[in-house]
């Protein structure tokens, strides 16, 4: 009986080393999605005596020893360029919105306004405008340093 309960014993113990070792190695890979992470290496040794009618066997396992490395990279996608510009505001070219023709559908309005403009200060910044009740279309270019609009629908690219 002496004999079983050592072997159970030294048993469990043994499990139990393991098992936490196992755990902190998983534990331990864990962490920030965007850094890399380190290796980690456990080692587990288990020694278990056996005791059999006055007979004493000693027995070691040979230490084992795991190593695992995992890497993740993640690289944020850049935002998409603006493919719909809002009816009502003044937005910065290649900021706010890419260079490209938009339209707009007939204002619920009654009237679009909208201008191409090369500063935001100034009645003379205006590179070209229109009031329209109707369909707008307009191509903005690279060029541009702003555009303007008021009373529109929203415009989508075409």
């Amino acid at each position: 009986m002496r004999t079983t309960l050592h072997l159970i014993g030294y048993g469990t113990t043994a499990l139990a080393a393991f098992v936490f070792g196992a755990l902190v190695m998983l534990i331990g890979s864990g962490g920030d999605s965007t850094a890399t992470s380190r290796p980690s290496t456990s080692t587990v040794t288990s020694t278990a005596t056996v005791t059999d009618s006055g007979a004493t066997t000693t027995t070691t396992a040979a230490p084992t020893t795991t190593t695992r490395t995992s890497t993740k990279t993640v690289t944020a996608e850049p935002p998409a360029p603006e493919s719909a510009i809002p009816g009502d505001g003044t937005f910065e070219v290649g900021v706010d919105i890419e260079p490209g023709t938009y339209m707009s559908p007939a204002a619920a309005s009654g009237n679009c306004y909208w201008a191409r403009l090369s500063g935001s200060d100034s009645f003379d910044d205006i590179i070209a405008n229109n009031n329209s009740s109707g369909q707008s279309l307009v191509t903005i270019a690279a060029t541009d340093k702003f555009f303007e609009s008021s009373g529109c629908d929203d415009w989508t690219v075409r």
